[in-house]
């Protein structure tokens, strides 16, 4: 899923960039936590989730700055390139389309090698993972996704380690 993380702050509706919730042609959840603001857009060409630390989207026009942090840098600027798109034409262009997350799960494998190599906690591995600002919000939340993803990726890099590699050759 393209997750975007970024803080809101009211301002014009003539102001360039100035994003208003209630014109998005698409459908769209919003949930609203103490904490933060998530937005759900169901696009016809995919989801998009906005994920708010700060501001209000039912506010009125609000300007976005965008937060793009930690090793999923490609990830976060690919997000943020395909809903720049989507604001401003609609849809955006086939180039912007993933063909697969294979590549993705590979460098997060190998970077949880990395981290297993200096001996790193799970949340920091988490942290070098998916970044600190992310690892802050979602570390101790009710659910646990992010730590089961974590020790997913820590079982999984240890297979590879111990001999699981010798299966891919």
């Amino acid at each position: 899923m393209n997750v975007i993380c970024a803080f809101a702050r009211p301002c014009r509706s003539t102001e360039p960039g100035a994003f208003l919730l209630f014109d998005l042609p698409w459908p769209a959840v919003l949930l609203v936590q103490p904490d933060r603001q998530e937005l759900l857009v169901e696009s016809p060409q995919g989801q998009i989730r906005l994920s708010l630390t700060a501001g209000d989207l039912l506010q009125g026009p609000v300007g976005l700055r965008y937060i793009i942090e930690g090793a999923a840098l490609p990830e976060r600027t690919h997000a943020l390139q395909r809903w720049d798109w989507l604001l401003r034409k609609g849809a955006w262009p086939q180039s912007l389309e993933r063909n697969s997350t294979r590549g993705e799960r590979w460098s997060l494998l190998l970077a949880t090698l990395d981290a297993l190599a200096r001996h790193r906690s799970h949340r920091e591995t988490a942290i070098t993972l998916f970044g600190e600002m992310t690892v802050e919000r979602e570390w101790n939340q009710a659910s646990d996704h992010l730590k089961s993803r974590t020790r997913r990726l820590i079982a999984q890099a240890r297979a590879l380690a111990a001999g699981g590699y010798k299966t891919l050759l």
